[in-house]
């Protein structure tokens, strides 16, 4: 798995949403995440704050894979992120940096490039880290956020 692992690094993957991200994903999320600002619902509330349109809950595009178009398996995995998921593992952390609102009109890409793999030891045995950084834009490719997630797993 290690081996496998390193051999990600420096490789980018590119994925690009098939769709707006719209409305309704900005008010199913916030109401997901239980946070009711009204900038994320009301268009007028969002004017108020200096924002164009209402804006998504700032972790809408880290957290889900509304931007991976493509197949699924017969297991639901999402064929184009396969050899990634299979590796397992949990999240060990997020580092998020934000940069502008995402807009009900905006058509995200996702950059997704591994940054890091090592190993560590732990009181239950090894454990095997891996960074992976994702960079968020819209279509007029002006950067949107970043997360930069750290994953582990037993080996």
């Amino acid at each position: 798995l290690v081996a496998k692992l390193k051999l990600t690094i420096g490789i980018e993957a590119v994925f690009q949403a098939p769709d707006e991200m719209g409305r309704p994903s900005f008010r199913q999320y916030a109401l997901a995440i239980g946070d009711f600002n009204p900038v994320y619902t009301d268009s007028q509330a969002a004017k108020a704050h200096g924002l164009r349109d209402v804006m998504a809950p700032p972790t809408l595009i880290c957290d889900t894979w509304q931007y991976v178009e493509g197949d699924i398996d017969d297991q639901g995995r999402l064929v184009a992120l396969r050899d990634e998921l299979e590796a397992g593992g949990l999240r060990a952390g997020n580092d998020y940096e934000f940069f502008q609102p995402v807009h009900p009109d905006d058509v995200v890409t996702a950059r997704r490039q591994t940054k890091n793999v090592y190993e560590k030891t732990g009181r239950s045995g090894n454990l095997v880290f891996w960074e992976v950084e994702t960079r968020f834009f819209n279509q007029r490719g002006e950067l949107l956020a970043t997360n930069l997630e750290t994953m582990f797993r037993r080996v």
